[in-house]
């Protein structure tokens, strides 16, 4: 008893707080999607930023380069016959003539001996830097504020074999204002890129969370029926225990008399309705969890013989209710499936078809071949349901208005279907107020 009052408490809460934790997770999903989409962003821009940025300085690098090694045959000239020999005898000069670029001479000793063109670095030659980077095979670069610079020493061959003897120093710079210039418009062009990108992503998270959320909305909103109804549901015998079980114990001495057996009686009925209950709701959640890796058992089932066993135990039915029962059973026609599981699903059928179906009516059970399909018709002359109900017959707990004083819980149709998915088939219902009802299962044949 205990535990039953546990789950009553566990249903309430679960349909009372669900809503927070949905909102609450919603939210969360949101913010993640965001965040991703902007990290991701965010990485590719500063990639993009980077390669670009490194590509430009690689090319500045190289142009030094091919400009101070074009040069480097000049330092004898400067040497020889100074500055004024430039125009005349160094083509070379045409290489930074469309850019800001200068070249300088030094001598051995460091000293500046001439230069030319523009954009000069301030800093003066640092021998020992340009002497390290030079013995590994390398020009010395060097950045000073605006400036690049490139510098290689210049060898001719020694007095002794084998050997080299340093004449002097080329220092070739190039203004970086340009790239920079460059970079900058790069920089402000990613930054409202990714100002209106992050804006879209925004505006598609929130769509995309919306759209991703709708089954879970849908779940949700089943989930709050299933917590309220299965509460009701359970709440209606619990009471006729309690109520005969607090009877019984308020006055012992009735134990002996005749009334306490129609007491007792009250609980038996109250803890079978129960253990159904209890029973059909592990069932589909069983099927709600597993059913995708779990199938029914596989045998040969012939649907003759199944459905002439329930005719059996439901012509006796008929007879007391007064309800005129037909049968019109194909034979030879198998399926394959869990054929307890099948006789369930036929059953409930049936047993909907006695339940709305008044004295005097009539109820037919047919079974036959269409497009390599069984199909199970089970047809009556009952009360009928409403066509705006027809949609909601196989959802859990569900019982229109005209039928809910019948004696039931509402789970019947919802494990029919369950049955019939299970088994790769389907349920249709037609049915019209007053004229009656007709459902008809399709199952693959075998």
């Amino acid at each position: 008893m205990t535990l039953l009052r546990y789950l009553l408490d566990w249903l309430n809460v679960v349909n009372s707080n669900s809503g927070q934790g949905f909102s609450y997770l919603r939210k969360r999903l949101l913010i993640a999607y965001f965040l991703v989409m902007a990290t991701v962003l965010g990485i590719s821009a500063t990639a993009l930023y980077i390669f670009f940025s490194r590509s430009l300085n690689q090319q500045l690098d190289n142009r030094l380069q091919t400009l101070v090694q074009a040069a480097a045959p000049s330092l004898d000239t400067i040497k020889s016959e100074g500055r004024q020999s430039l125009d005349r005898d160094l083509p070379w000069r045409e290489l930074f003539s469309r850019r800001k670029q200068s070249l300088e001479w030094f001598g051995v000793n460091g000293r500046l001996l001439s230069r030319e063109g523009e954009a000069f670095p301030r800093s003066p030659l640092v021998q020992e830097r340009v002497s390290s980077s030079i013995n590994e095979g390398f020009p010395a670069f060097q950045q000073e504020n605006q400036i690049r610079s490139a510098t290689i020493a210049v060898y001719t061959d020694g007095t002794q074999k084998d050997t080299l003897q340093l004449k002097g120093y080329i220092r070739a710079s190039e203004s970086t204002y340009e790239i920079e210039a460059t970079l900058n418009q790069l920089q402000l062009g990613l930054w409202l890129g990714g100002g209106t990108a992050i804006f879209f992503i925004g505006m598609s998270s929130i769509y995309l969370t919306h759209q991703a959320f709708k089954p879970t909305l849908e779940s949700y909103e089943q989930l709050k029926r299933f917590a309220a109804d299965a509460s009701h549901e359970l709440g209606g015998p619990l009471t006729k225990i309690s109520f005969a079980s607090e009877m019984l114990l308020s006055d012992p001495e009735q134990l002996n008399q005749p009334t306490a057996q129609k007491k007792v009686k009250i609980i038996k009925s109250g803890a079978e309705q129960m253990k159904r209950l209890l029973e059909d709701l592990l069932f589909l959640a069983r099927t709600d969890v597993i059913s995708p890796l779990v199938q029914p058992r596989e045998a040969i089932i012939f649907l003759e013989e199944l459905l002439q066993q329930l005719v059996v135990h439901f012509q006796a039915v008929a007879q007391k209710q007064k309800i005129q029962f037909e049968t019109d059973l194909a034979e030879g026609l198998k399926v394959t499936g869990d054929g307890s599981q099948l006789s369930r699903l036929f059953s409930n059928l049936i047993n909907n078809a006695f339940k709305y179906t008044e004295r005097g009516g009539k109820i037919t059970l047919s079974l036959r071949a269409i497009n390599q399909q069984a199909v199970v018709s089970i047809a009556d002359t009952g009360i009928g349901i409403s066509a705006k109900y027809l949609p909601y017959v196989f959802q859990r707990f569900w019982r229109a208005d005209q039928v809910n004083q019948q004696e039931g819980l509402g789970l019947g149709l919802a494990i029919a279907q369950t049955i019939a998915q299970q088994h790769g088939g389907k349920i249709t219902v037609t049915s019209e107020l007053e004229v009656g009802t007709c459902f008809k299962v399709y199952l693959p044949l075998a």
